[in-house]
């Protein structure tokens, strides 16, 4: 699956999420309302791949507040992205495995336009 985020300034380290649990609660439940990839399990291990050019500064899987959701440790990736050329969009692959080891993957496509 692959979703278009918002555009960065390739002059900005910028951060880009990756929500595994249910995007509009933050619930990780598993329960018939929880409408997350993980359902009740979490994320064990993450990579992420990026396409050449774009720079990936940091990531991790720690507790985060977006848009005033707070999401749970080991339920979002977080990836702080520098560089990039400005006119160019980049696809950021993020693979995880769960607690209960299975393997899921998402594309991102950020988009790097000066402002």
């Amino acid at each position: 699956m692959s979703n278009v985020a918002p555009s960065k300034d390739p002059n900005n380290i910028e951060p880009y999420f990756f929500v595994w649990c249910d995007k509009k609660t933050g619930v990780n439940t598993g329960a018939v309302t929880d409408n997350g990839e993980l359902q009740g399990e979490t994320i064990a291990t993450f990579t992420i791949t990026p396409d050449s050019g774009i720079t990936v500064d940091s990531s991790n899987k720690d507790a985060v507040t977006i848009r005033g959701i707070s999401y749970s440790a080991n339920t979002v990736v977080t990836v702080w992205l520098s560089g990039g050329t400005d006119g160019e969009d980049y696809s950021i692959l993020c693979r995880i495995v769960t607690s209960g080891s299975r393997t899921l993957d998402k594309t991102m496509v950020v988009p790097v336009r000066a402002n």
